[in-house]
């Protein structure tokens, strides 16, 4: 029985939330803005793999002391390299997270921000 449950709790998937540093509101507006007008995708590079998050899974995004959206991820990849098309920079990582559906989000949680990601506690 306890193999059983081992099992179901390693195939549970869990949302992850992840702060933007203040140096990037910017180049994050940007890229909003050009996701939405182009139907272009964003990613997110992490130096650790978050192994409970799923594709289907949401990144919530920190932003000014609040939970400002998230998106859905769409693709997980390993030890990659991807360039951003909005501000032409580089980023290498363990992970890059791939996502889209921008939502806006309404939720009346502070968060002081933090380095890698946390996996959503509410």
């Amino acid at each position: 029985m306890i193999d059983t449950c081992c099992a179901i709790e390693r195939m549970i998937s869990i949302d992850i939330v992840v702060t933007i540093p203040k140096s990037e509101y910017e180049n994050d507006d940007r890229e909003t803005q050009d996701m939405l007008e182009k139907d272009l995708v964003q990613f997110w590079t992490l130096s650790k793999v978050p192994r409970r998050l799923k594709i289907g899974d949401r990144v919530y995004f920190v932003k000014d002391g609040k939970i400002e959206s998230s998106m859905k991820v769409v693709d997980i990849i390993e030890n990659s390299t991807m360039t951003c098309e909005t501000t032409g920079r580089t980023w290498s990582g363990r992970c890059q997270i791939i996502m889209d559906d921008l939502r806006i989000e309404h939720l009346d949680i502070q968060v002081r921000g933090f380095q890698g990601f946390r996996y959503k506690w509410w």
